[in-house]
C-alpha cells in the first residue's frame, strides 16, 4: 500500500494459487478412499467434513459439532483444517481492513492493528473456561495469533536492531517455542494465556531472520529443513487423515505404525508440492486468471457435488452387500437426545424439568440418574418400570459419575451443580423411595475426578476421591431413608461393534470384539472394591457382567443383533435385553462374602 501497489484481486487470486490446488487434491484423496473404506454412516460424515473444508468453515463445523454426543476427535479425518478454516477468514478481511485502515487512519495504522491484537487476546482470556470449544475453534479468539504476525513485519521493518539483539531474538524464539511443546500440560487450557508461547516464540524468530547471519537463521537454513518448510502446507494437510486411515488397519498407537504414517506423509506431502502446488504456483498450469478461477470453481462444484450425491443416497450403501449394511445402520440404534432429561445448567426444582419413565397411572416413586450411560438406557429402565407398574424420574448428565460434591475436570462445575441439583431434588422429594446410580465410572481411572474442575488431579488421586466420594454418597442417600441401587458398567467391547461387525461381515471374517472377563473384572477392580466395602449401603446391584460373561467372554450381540451403538452405550432396539437384566438384578447382602464381583 506504500508504494502504491496493492491490489485486493492479485491478493486473493494469489490466495487462491497458494493454498487450493494442494487442499482440493487432498480432499479428492480423503474421499475417493473413503468411498473404498467407509461404511455408509462414515462416508456420510466425511463428506460433510470435505465439503466444510473445500469452503473454509472447517472451524465452524467442528466447533458445532464434536462433543460427547457427536464427533471425537480420533474419529475426524479432517480435523485439522479448522485451522485453515480461521486462516483464511482472516485473510478474507483483514486486506479489507487494511486498506481502509490505511486510506483513513494512516498515522495510526500500528496501533489500530495492535488495539486489534489486544481485543482479540482479552477476548481470548475472557471465554477460553467458560466457552473452550468457541475460543478453541472460532477466529475473534484466534485472530491475535495472526495479527502478530502483522505486528512481527513492521517491527521488523521499523526497528533498527545490531546482530546481537538478532541473536538473542532467535535464540529467545527457539527456546519458548520449545518451551511450548515440552511443557503443555493436561490442565492447561488452549489457546488462554499458554498460546502466547508458540505464538511469541515465533514472532521472535520471524524478526531475527531478517538477519541470515544468526546461528538459528543458518540452521533453519539447511537444506533438509528448508525443504521440509517448502512441503510444510502439504504435509499438513496429509498428516492428520494418514494418521487416522492407518487406525483401520492398526489400531495400536506403536511406534512401527507412527513411524510409517510420519514416512508416508512426508512422501505424499512431496508429491503434491512438486506435481500439484509448485507447477500451479510457477504457473506451468492455470496460468491465467480465467483458467485459475475455472479450476477453483471446478473444485468447490466438485466438493459440492460429491456430498449431495453422497447425502442424498444415505452413503453410497449400494457399495455393500445388504447384510453389511444392515450391521452398520446399528450406529444409528440410539435413543434421541433426550435433551428434556438432560441437565443443561438449570435448577432441578420441579419435576416437569426431568423425564418421567414407566406405568403412566402410577405415582412416581424411583429417581434414576447418571451420565450417558443413563441416557443410552432410558428405554430399559422405561420398560422394566412398566413391567412392575411402576414410575419414576429421571435425569443424566454426560460425563458426570452420579457422585456428590464432586468436580469433572474441565468441565467447568456443570457435573458438580447437576449432582447437587439431584440431590436436592431427592432430598425435598421423601416419595422418591428408590434410587438408581448408572454410570461408566471410566472418568475415575482415567483421572477425571478432581477436587475442582480447573485441576487436572491425575488417576492416583482421581481413585482416591472416588473412594471417598462414592462412601458419602451412598452414606448419605441411606441416612435419607432411600433405597440404592446400583448399575455396575457394562463390559462393552474392544471397538465400535455395529462398524466392526459389518466390516468383519464384508471380508468374511468373525469379528474381534469380545473382552475377556478376567479383563474387564481387572479394569474396574476399584469399582467392585468399592461395592464390596460399601455394600452395607446399597440395596441391589445390576449387573450386566452376569448376564454377558458367563463364558468367560462377554457377549457383545443379542439374538445377532448388536448390545451396543460404540464400544459400551446401549442400543435401542435391545432395551428388552437390558430391562431382562434390570429383572434380574442381584441383592447386595446376598454377595458381600462372595469371590467373585
Amino acid at each position: 500500500m506504500s508504494a502504491g501497489s496493492f491490489s485486493l484481486r492479485t491478493f486473493y487470486l494469489n490466495r487462491i494459487r497458494r493454498l487450493a490446488p494442494a487442499l482440493s487434491t487432498t480432499l479428492f484423496v480423503v474421499i475417493l478412499a473413503g468411498a473404498f473404506w467407509f461404511l455408509p454412516t462414515e462416508l456420510v460424515e466425511l463428506a460433510k467434513q470435505v465439503l466444510a473444508a473445500q469452503f473454509y468453515v472447517a472451524n465452524i463445523y467442528y466447533w458445532r459439532s464434536i462433543n460427547y454426543f457427536g464427533l471425537t476427535a480420533h474419529d475426524v479425518y479432517l480435523l485439522h483444517t479448522w485451522s485453515l478454516g480461521v486462516e483464511e477468514q482472516f485473510y478474507l478481511f483483514f486486506p479489507i481492513f487494511c486498506m481502509l485502515l490505511y486510506r483513513y487512519l494512516k498515522k495510526y495504522f500500528w496501533f489500530v492493528l495492535l488495539f486489534g491484537l489486544v481485543i482479540s487476546f482479552c477476548t481470548n482470556i475472557l471465554l477460553v473456561a467458560r466457552k473452550p470449544e468457541l475460543t478453541f475453534y472460532l477466529l475473534p479468539a484466534r485472530a491475535w495469533q495472526l495479527l502478530m504476525g502483522a505486528m512481527a513485519l513492521g517491527i521488523a521493518d521499523r526497528w533498527t536492531r545490531t546482530h546481537l539483539q538478532d541473536q538473542v531474538l532467535g535464540l529467545i524464539g527457539v527456546a519458548v517455542v520449545a518451551v511450548s511443546v515440552t511443557c503443555y500440560r493436561k490442565d492447561i487450557t488452549v489457546p488462554g494465556y499458554f498460546a502466547l508461547l508458540p505464538t511469541i516464540g515465533a514472532a521472535c524468530l520471524l524478526v531475527s531472520g531478517r538477519d541470515q547471519r544468526t546461528y538459528v537463521a543458518r540452521f533453519l537454513s539447511l537444506e533438509p529443513l528448508v525443504y521440509l518448510g517448502a512441503i510444510s502446507y502439504p504435509l499438513y494437510l496429509v498428516h492428520w487423515p494418514i494418521n487416522n486411515f492407518s487406525i483401520l488397519f492398526a489400531d495400536t498407537n506403536s511406534l512401527t505404525r507412527r513411524i510409517l504414517c510420519f514416512g508416508l506423509s512426508i512422501i505424499l506431502a512431496a508429491a503434491i508440492y512438486h506435481l500439484v502446488e509448485q507447477p500451479i504456483r510457477r504457473r506451468r498450469f492455470l496460468s491465467t486468471t480465467r483458467p485459475l478461477v475455472i479450476g477453483y470453481g471446478a473444485g468447490l462444484t466438485v466438493a459440492a457435488s460429491l456430498f449431495i450425491a453422497v447425502y442424498a443416497t444415505h452413503g453410497l450403501p449400494q457399495r455393500f452387500p445388504a447384510n453389511v449394511v444392515g450391521l452398520a445402520s446399528y450406529i444409528d440404534d440410539k435413543n434421541m437426545p433426550l435433551t428434556e432429561c438432560e441437565y443443561l445448567d438449570l435448577p432441578i426444582t420441579e419435576s416437569k424439568h426431568l423425564c418421567r419413565i414407566g406405568a403412566a397411572d402410577s405415582k412416581p416413586n424411583w429417581f434414576v440418574f447418571g451420565d450417558s450411560h443413563a441416557w443410552a438406557a432410558h428405554d430399559a429402565f422405561a420398560k422394566w418400570l412398566s413391567s412392575r407398574g411402576e414410575a419414576g424420574y429421571f435425569a443424566h448428565r454426560p460425563g458426570c459419575p452420579p457422585l456428590f460434591d464432586v468436580h469433572i475436570f474441565g468441565d467447568r462445575d456443570s457435573c458438580f451443580n447437576f449432582n447437587r441439583e439431584a440431590a436436592s431434588f431427592i432430598e425435598s422429594n421423601p416419595e422418591l423411595t428408590n434410587i438408581v446410580m448408572i454410570s461408566i465410572w471410566l472418568e475415575v481411572p482415567e483421572g477425571g475426578l478432581s477436587r475442582s474442575s480447573g485441576v487436572y488431579a491425575g488417576p492416583k488421586e482421581s481413585l482416591e476421591i472416588f473412594k471417598q466420594s462414592f462412601a458419602k454418597t451412598l452414606e448419605r442417600l441411606h441416612n435419607l431413608g432411600r433405597r440404592i441401587f446400583v448399575w455396575e458398567p457394562v463390559p462393552g467391547a474392544k471397538k465400535s461393534v455395529p462398524l466392526e461387525m459389518a466390516r468383519a461381515a464384508l471380508a468374511g471374517r468373525s469379528p474381534d470384539l469380545e473382552r475377556p472377563v478376567d479383563e474387564y473384572r481387572t479394569q474396574y477392580r476399584f469399582f467392585f472394591d468399592a461395592l464390596k466395602e460399601d455394600g452395607k449401603w446399597i440395596y441391589e446391584r445390576f449387573s450386566p457382567e452376569q448376564a454377558l460373561c458367563e463364558s468367560g467372554r462377554c457377549a457383545v450381540t443379542s439374538d445377532g443383533r448388536p448390545l451396543y451403538i460404540d464400544g459400551n452405550h446401549l442400543t435401542k432396539s435391545t432395551a428388552d435385553f437390558w430391562a431382562q437384566v434390570l429383572q434380574n438384578g442381584r441383592p447386595v447382602n446376598d454377595q458381600l462374602n462372595s469371590d467373585t464381583p
